[in-house]
């Protein structure tokens, strides 16, 4: 387990394997230099002049002059051009060179200031130290991994520790998702999803399992459709925060994330070239566990409520099929056109449930839910789709913050024209036209008027072809979107 804290110990005085410092371009470093020998001092003068480029490194092996066994220089480019994303991208470099010459600790001096750009140095450290080895047999048994990570800092030592363990919380739970998302579907079923939620330790979160019995008993006809072609059956997962306010809250934040195991398409089956990749059709509900696991550790006041619906979309004699009508939880009539529209129909009764069930004050919902969302944005960013202009305000500038990049689409009154059906109330699609937005218009038919925001993750829940490429974003999936919805909950309480 990574270990990072603040230090305070003098720079000239620190023992370390690796002493990182960040160069500025035309920023005087004489204070700096001159605290160690002579020597050292001078070397370095020679190299900041010439590595103050962003993204260049430079190191310098000090045998035994001063405590610290090797300086590593890092351009930092200009720095009224120095920002929170920078931040995260050089952390991370630097995490990547630790790891490939096999030092186990190091040392940095903060960067800056500004205690945004310190918690994204430290986002930084831990997002890019993980890697997906779960199945590998010529594991090096972590010999070339991080175990501590010192930041340096003259002054506010409780304070800075205390930004370090809540952006270590939080990046955490990012790795976490990551881990489970990045497990095939021969390991990771509705049922493996749902032992997850069980075993998550905490007085203040209590989990509960609906099967596919009790599904069909009460009208969760949706989630009963997509899975019926598969030998494991849908479970429906609802974990409880309780949150920390001594007065109970009337009404929780509504956490809904769609988890499809995998996704062939069902009877509309998928072309064979990148199926492989529809193992990441549960990021969003795997997303959804992971910020929930992680609510108590930040001791967030307010409650909330994560619902799962996970699923496997398989082709089979028992699948739902083209024509099919369902009658929702909610009662409304769709007809399906396409079997591989299917998150859609599990998220609506998920979100009718959990309206129901909780009478929730705001619903925030994640999927990988189109294809049609890359076409329109790529793979660097997200889609946001809603009924509340304030809410999804709030989600955007909550990305800001966080860098992951999220575009709002519209929600015309056009858009609803194009689900409507000629057999039952509304199809599960609605043309090649805007399919992304369709696919929230589909979503809208079960908020009510609960203030809305639906987050569609297809492009941006796991490194893919036109997937930028960035030192903290290991291959795999990516766990986009915790660090903005956390930032978002968090937030709130203000």
């Amino acid at each position: 387990m990574l270990k990072i804290i603040a230090d305070q110990t003098k720079i000239s005085e620190k023992r370390t394997e690796l002493l990182v410092i960040g160069c500025f371009f035309n920023e005087d470093y004489s204070d700096l230099l001159n605290k160690f020998n002579k020597e050292i001092s001078i070397a370095g003068k020679e190299i900041i002049s010439n590595i103050q480029k962003f993204g260049l490194f430079s190191e310098l092996h000090t045998y035994s002059k001063i405590p610290a066994k090797k300086i590593l220089f890092i351009g930092l480019g200009n720095k009224n051009e120095f920002n929170t994303e920078k931040s995260r991208i050089i952390s991370g470099k630097i995490i990547q060179y630790s790891r490939e010459f096999k030092i186990k600790e190091l040392s940095i001096i903060s960067f800056h200031s500004s205690k945004e750009i310190f918690e994204s140095l430290i986002e930084g450290i831990i997002l890019s130290s993980y890697s997906f080895e779960k199945f590998k047999t010529s594991k090096k048994e972590n010999n070339n991994t991080v175990s501590k990570v010192s930041i340096l800092i003259e002054s506010n030592l409780k304070e800075f520790q205390k930004i370090i363990d809540e952006a270590s919380t939080t990046c955490q739970a990012v790795n976490d998702a990551r881990e489970i998302s990045n497990l095939p579907p021969n390991e990771c079923s509705p049922e493996y999803l749902a032992k997850i939620a069980l075993n998550i330790k905490n007085q203040e979160i209590k989990s509960k399992i609906i099967n596919i019995d009790t599904m069909k008993d009460i009208g969760l006809n949706g989630l009963v459709s997509v899975g019926s072609g598969s030998i494991n059956t849908p479970k429906l997962i609802v974990i409880d925060y309780k949150g920390t306010k001594k007065e109970k809250e009337e009404k929780p934040i509504l956490l809904v994330g769609k988890a499809v195991t995998f996704d062939s398409g069902g009877i509309s089956l998928k072309p064979s070239e990148k199926m492989d990749e529809m193992k990441f059709d549960k990021c969003g509900g795997v997303n959804v566990i992971a910020i929930m696991k992680s609510l108590s550790l930040l001791k967030i006041k307010n409650r909330v409520i994560g619902i799962i619906p996970a699923v496997e979309n398989m082709p089979s004699n028992s699948s739902y099929r083209p024509s099919d009508i369902i009658n929702m939880y909610n009662g409304i009539s769709v007809e399906v056109l396409n079997t591989d529209a299917e998150g859609r129909l599990i998220l609506a009764d998920a979100l009718s449930f959990g309206i129901k069930e909780y009478n929730p004050k705001l619903i925030i919902d994640m999927a990988t839910l189109t294809g049609a969302c890359i076409i329109a944005l790529g793979t660097s960013v997200a889609g946001i789709i809603g009924n509340d202009q304030k809410l999804i305000r709030k989600i955007i500038d909550a990305s800001k913050i966080t860098d992951e990049k999220i575009w709002e689409l519209p929600l015309f009154e056009e858009y609803h024209e194009q689900i409507k059906s000629k057999n039952a109330d509304i199809k599960n699609i609605g043309g090649r036209a805007a399919g992304a937005i369709t696919a929230a218009a589909f979503l809208s038919n079960f908020v009510e008027n609960i203030p809305w925001v639906h987050l569609d993750i297809a492009g941006t829940a796991w490194n893919q072809e036109g997937t930028l490429s960035k030192s903290y974003n290991p291959p795999g999936a990516t766990g986009f979107g915790i660090r903005t919805i956390i930032k978002f909950i968090i937030n709130e309480e203000v």
